[in-house]
């Protein structure tokens, strides 16, 4: 590659994962493009942004399901994420730093919380009970558990459903973790099933 290419190439990379969030949202939005070409120049942009700076990238996606007006991008960031961080072949999870994987795991929690839009909330319950299956074995996520119970037991039927979610998938899993856990929590179980 040319160094005038490369020049265009990383100054796209640090627009992209630069502070407006508008240009990485107009990257993941051309990422759905129903034209081939487009798609095809958008997936590779998104690709040398993964290896340029994962951290950054995987930061830039949370960043969009967190603060986003636009459904769209909100959902988009919601799987695009899920597949950065859970898939084998291309996982970016072990390559992060302890602070960008302490980030990306309270803001996952955070936007449970604050997710109205039903068909997101479902795709972040995805996200998280995916990424925990492979992280909550080695005690990953420790806040995970705590949290769900919370949700459990708290007044907020969309909160309620969003633990269940999770906890119905993680079981397939992680089945004997959550055994444990349950005898942990089931005190707090037992006053909340009167509730529900």
């Amino acid at each position: 590659m040319d160094p005038e290419s490369t020049q265009l190439q990383q100054a796209l990379i640090a627009s992209f994962l630069g502070p407006d969030p508008a240009p990485f949202e107009t990257l993941i939005s051309h990422l759905m493009s129903s034209s081939n070409e487009r798609r095809s120049h958008h997936e590779l942009l998104f690709n040398l942004c993964k290896q340029s700076d994962p951290n950054s990238l995987s930061l830039k996606l949370a960043q969009i399901l967190q603060f986003s007006p636009r459904l769209e991008a909100r959902a988009t960031a919601t799987i695009l994420l899920r597949k950065q961080l859970t898939r084998d072949d291309s996982c970016l999870w072990p390559r992060l730093s302890a602070l960008t994987l302490s980030s990306l795991k309270s803001i996952l929690l955070w936007c449970i919380q604050r997710e109205d839009v039903k068909t997101i909330s479902k795709k972040l319950c995805d996200t998280v009970s995916e990424l925990a299956s492979s992280i909550m074995p080695e005690n990953g996520w420790p806040e995970l558990l705590p949290f769900m119970f919370q949700c459990v037991t708290s007044d907020s039927e969309k909160l309620q459903e969003a633990a269940f979610l999770i906890f119905v998938q993680l079981a397939q899993f992680i089945g004997e973790t959550l055994v444990r856990a349950r005898v942990e929590f089931e005190p707090d179980l037992s006053s909340s099933s009167s509730r529900v």
